[in-house]
């Protein structure tokens, strides 16, 4: 299994990947949320057992931290599926850590509009988000968009970005070759047993 994918459906299409221990992720998560939100173990499986829990709902409620070969991968039940918004920029500047948002929804995938979004922030990122890397190619309902932010990796394949369909410019095996560069476990199984679920209380 690689992260992001189709895999689990929308929790799936989007994740957060940080350089930090999950168990440390997850107190900071409940730190910054306030009150009303509390922490469970909920010793998953499986990627099912994790879907099963994340299904999307009318209001964000559910956040999980997952181990994942050193580092963390972040899913929650947005509306929409996972949706980790500005999470890995206020990590990269509050806990120090390289922290990145990733999006893969493929071309034939009908659950949702195609995307390969990768956002890399870090402590060598540029204020006042600590954005270090950004590459975009998403339909925005209609309509391809390709746009890039920041300073490019020695790894990029720039003259991809050239070609004549945006959406062919950033794809999601692109995607995938970038994150592995980066360092980043996509292609190894989350440690599903050592999920901390950080949860609103009702």
């Amino acid at each position: 299994m690689t992260l992001p994918s189709r895999a689990g459906g929308p929790a799936t299409h989007e994740v957060g990947f940080f350089a930090c221990d999950h168990r440390r992720l997850a107190g900071w998560l409940i730190d910054g949320l306030g009150t009303g939100w509390s922490t469970s173990a909920p010793e998953w499986k499986s990627l099912d057992d994790a879907v099963a829990v994340l299904a999307p709902m009318p209001d964000l409620s559910r956040y999980a931290c997952v181990a994942i070969d050193g580092w963390s991968v972040v899913l929650n039940n947005s509306p929409t599926g996972t949706d980790v918004g500005l999470l890995p920029s206020q990590a990269a500047r509050e806990l120090g850590c390289r922290a990145i948002r990733a999006v893969r929804v493929d071309d034939d995938d009908e659950s949702g509009y195609p995307a390969r979004i990768l956002e890399v922030y870090g402590t060598e990122g540029e204020p006042p988000l600590a954005l270090e890397r950004s590459i975009v190619a998403a339909d925005d309902g209609g309509r391809w968009v390709f746009e890039t932010s920041g300073t490019a990796f020695a790894f990029e394949d720039e003259e991809a970005y050239r070609r004549r369909t945006k959406a062919s410019r950033f794809t999601g095996e692109m995607l995938q070759d970038y994150l592995l560069a980066l360092g980043v476990p996509v292609d190894a199984e989350p440690d599903w047993a050592t999920a901390v679920v950080v949860e609103q209380s009702r």
